[in-house]
C-alpha cells in the first residue's frame, strides 16, 4: 500500500534545494548579526573616548580648581599678614604716644603739686600733651602706663579687626 500525494510529488524535485537555502538564510542572518555587533562595538568604542575626553576634562578642572584656591589663600595670608604688620606698628605708635602723654601728665602733676608747694599761682609750661580733663587720677598712678598701653593694645586690635574684615 503505497500512499501517493499529488502535491507531495511536485515538492519532491525542489527539495534538493533545501540545504542550500537553510545556507542561505542561516548566512544571512550571520551577516545581519555581524553588523550588528560591529555597530555596537562602535558605540562603546565611541562612549569609551566620551568617558575618557570626559574624566581628562574633569581632572584638568579640579587641577585648575586647586591652583586658582592656592592662588587666592596664598593671597588672603598676604593681606592677613599686612594687616597684622599694620596692626603692630599702629599699636606701637600708640604706646608710644600713650607713654609719652602719660609722662606729659605726670610732670604736669609734678609741677603744679611744686608750684602750689613753693606758693606760685601756676606751674611752668611743660612740652608734650597733656590729657584733656584730666584733673585727678580714676587709677593708681603706677598703673596709667599699663592701662595706656592696655589702651593702645586694644585700640591695635580694633584697627586689625576693621582690616581683617575688608579681606575677601
Amino acid at each position: 500500500m503505497e500512499l501517493r500525494l499529488p502535491m507531495l510529488a511536485k515538492v519532491f524535485p525542489y527539495l534538493k534545494f533545501a540545504p542550500y537555502a537553510v545556507i542561505a538564510v542561516l548566512t544571512l542572518l550571520v551577516g545581519i548579526q555581524m553588523m550588528n555587533a560591529r555597530h555596537w562595538q562602535k558605540r562603546y568604542i565611541g562612549a569609551e573616548k566620551a568617558h575618557s575626553a570626559t574624566v581628562a576634562a574633569y581632572t584638568g578642572a579640579q587641577i585648575a580648581a586647586k591652583e586658582i584656591n592656592r592662588a587666592k589663600v596664598a593671597q588672603i595670608e598676604r593681606e592677613y599678614e599686612i594687616a597684622g604688620q599694620k596692626a603692630e606698628a599702629e599699636h606701637e605708635k600708640s604706646i608710644a604716644t600713650n607713654r609719652a602723654n602719660l609722662a606729659g601728665w605726670l610732670r604736669g602733676q609734678a609741677n603744679r603739686s611744686a608750684s602750689q608747694s613753693a606758693g606760685t599761682s601756676q606751674g611752668a609750661p611743660v612740652s608734650g600733651q597733656a590729657m584733656q580733663g584730666a584733673g585727678s587720677a580714676l587709677v593708681p598712678i603706677a598703673d596709667l602706663e599699663i592701662v595706656a598701653d592696655a589702651y593702645a593694645q586694644l585700640d591695635a586690635l580694633r584697627l586689625w579687626a576693621l582690616e581683617i574684615g575688608k579681606v575677601e
